[in-house]
């Protein structure tokens, strides 16, 4: 209801301003798929924003925003999109409700509102190994650094930050679960040419109703030692207690590099990210887990060109601190004993995708995994855009599993922009190969429309 009337509130202020001060712009886009097996190939319901989830037939849906320039360099943003999709989902929602600020350094978003997709869409988790494109978009507040701040002129030494607070509004297990995240990267910038960043994101769930323990500590006290990472302190109770031995809340954790470089007309990024959940992970006792990948750009190709950028991702999260003697045991990834429903938003994973849930698409039933990732885009036939993933695991199971020889699983997708012009039409063929299933095949069509 709150929401609603903040929404409300901003479009009343955005028509009371002249129409013509506002640019405004929308899509209309839906999508039709078929597959053979129970439930649709991964690459279909995959980082699809949580538009398409495994039983979805069809899915479509219709934004609008409009756009208020309040000086040379800020703007006042307002946008609603409605969503609906079949399958386990099967309603109308709102994909998108928000407000945003921007100048040429800070952005504020208050509201739902979909991230940007990195690397042409052709990483298997986007921005972070705990924060990719699988769900959708958590209503809250975002402040964050549009780009680096540099401390003098344009190079030499800056940072990029945000802070963010969600509530996690969907049926879980401890309702109304509030989300904390904030980053801090450092940032060295020697030319045009050279930029390298180190930093540390960090997302915490914490307050809400359980419903053994009732109301969970949600004061400002606890809100401290949610941002601080610190323990439970003495009023929580001694149940609640066991169940939080690492600190107030779920909390997880990424160590982040990244080095981006230019290099005779390629832009060229390597990604390092270590994830951790407790303290153990932090001093890097669950070495080597992580993300590992390079993205390559060529700014330089021609436009027919079949080859224009290409991205390759490992993945490994099989150590779980399994093999370093610690207090507060072996890891068990995206799980938790007291945030039942983990790292998940609408029974979908927020982070890396290969994480997988179980047959009741509630607890995590897959963390142990080595995956390779690769994704390629550029112009078929001098006249088709197109997008291809392929992805190549082994599944290990989670902590406890009787599961020690892996299973195997290879999907494929391919999206062909087909038509450009009144509309946009496109192909997408894809398939899940598996050494314990019959191969799962798919196909379907999307058609979109964005008017300006």
């Amino acid at each position: 209801m709150k929401q609603k009337l903040l929404i409300f509130l901003f479009l009343s202020f955005f028509l009371s301003l002249h129409s013509q001060e506002i640019d405004f712009s929308g899509e209309v886009h839906s999508f039709g798929l078929t597959y053979t097996g129970k439930d649709s190939p991964f690459w279909f319901h995959t980082n699809k924003r949580g538009r398409v989830d495994e039983r979805t037939n069809f899915s479509g849906f219709i934004s609008t925003n409009g756009v208020y320039k309040i000086s040379e360099n800020a703007t006042l943003e307002l946008g609603l999109a409605a969503l609906y999709q079949d399958g386990y989902t099967d309603k109308l929602q709102l994909d998108e409700s928000y407000l945003t600020f921007n100048n040429s350094w800070l952005g504020v978003v208050i509201g739902r509102k979909q991230r940007r997709d990195l690397y042409k869409g052709l990483s298997a988790t986007n921005q972070s190994v705990l924060w990719s494109l699988n769900a959708r978009p958590l209503p809250g507040i975002r402040f964050f650094t549009k780009r680096p701040i540099f401390f003098k002129n344009n190079t030499g030494l800056g940072f990029r930050a945000s802070l963010e607070e969600y509530l996690m509004d969907d049926e879980r297990f401890v309702d109304n679960t509030r989300l904390h995240h904030k980053s801090f990267h450092l940032v060295y910038k020697s030319s045009p040419k050279f930029q390298i960043s180190a930093g540390l994101r960090h997302f915490v769930q914490w307050g809400g109703t359980h419903p053994e323990y009732g109301d969970l500590p949600s004061n400002f006290e606890a809100y401290t030692r949610v941002v601080t990472g610190r323990g439970v302190g003495n009023n929580t109770g001694d149940a609640i207690s066991e169940q939080e031995i690492n600190g107030l809340g779920n909390h997880l954790g990424s160590y982040e590099i990244n080095i981006k470089t230019k290099l005779s007309g390629y832009n060229v990024e390597l990604i390092y990210n270590h994830l951790f959940e407790d303290g153990s992970g932090s001093l890097l006792r669950n070495t080597p887990d992580g993300r590992y990948g390079v993205f390559v750009e060529n700014t330089r190709a021609p436009l027919d060109s079949w080859l224009q950028a290409l991205m390759y991702e490992f993945y490994y999260t099989k150590n779980q601190s399994r093999n370093t003697p610690t207090t507060d045991g072996e890891d068990n990834y995206f799980n938790n004993n007291l945030y039942r429903s983990g790292w998940t938003y609408e029974n979908r994973v927020l982070g890396l995708p290969f994480i997988s849930l179980g047959p009741d698409r509630f607890r995590i039933a897959n963390n142990k995994i080595i995956a390779h990732h690769l994704g390629l885009s550029g112009m078929a036939f001098n006249k088709i855009p197109y997008r291809f993933l392929g992805s190549f695991r082994k599944n290990y199971g989670v902590k406890g599993s009787s599961n020690i020889n892996g299973k195997h699983v290879f999907s494929t997708y391919i999206d062909l922009n087909l038509l450009q012009n009144i509309v946009n039409l496109n192909l997408h063929l894809g398939g899940d190969f598996s050494e314990i299933a019959t191969p799962n095949f798919g196909a379907g069509v999307s058609i979109s429309k964005v008017f300006l």
